[in-house]
C-alpha cells in the first residue's frame, strides 16, 4: 500500500479538539490528533506515513473501526459507509500543520 493513501483526513469535532489540548491541561507534553485512515492500514503504516508526512514520530497510535449506521430516507433503509480512526499521540507538544500537505 502507497504511504500517501494510509491518511484519508483529519478528523475535527470538538471531542478531537480537546484531545489536542488535554496533555497540557494535565501537565503532560502529548499531543493527541485523529485522523481517518484507509480500512487496511494498520499501526506499522500509520505510523510510517505520519513519518512521511509530517516529519514527526508517533509514540503511540490506537485504532478503531466503525461500522456505518443503518439510516432511512423515504422509507428506503440504507447504510452509512463503515470507516477506521487512528487516535495517534505525539511526544513534545508536536503541532501538526493539515494546511502544508
Amino acid at each position: 500500500m502507497n504511504l500517501e493513501n494510509v491518511i484519508l483526513s483529519p478528523v475535527v469535532t470538538e471531542k478531537s479538539q480537546d484531545l489536542q489540548t488535554i496533555g497540557e491541561r494535565m501537565g503532560k507534553r502529548t499531543v493527541k490528533y485523529t485522523f481517518k485512515v484507509h480500512p487496511d492500514a494498520n499501526k506499522t503504516l500509520i505510523k510510517q506515513a505520519l513519518k512521511q508526512m509530517y516529519n514527526v514520530v508517533p509514540t503511540n497510535v490506537n485504532v478503531a473501526v466503525y461500522r456505518g449506521k443503518m439510516k432511512r430516507f423515504r422509507n428506503m433503509p440504507s447504510q452509512r459507509p463503515h470507516y477506521k480512526k487512528a487516535v495517534v499521540t505525539f511526544a513534545d507538544g508536536a503541532n501538526l500543520d493539515f494546511a502544508k500537505v
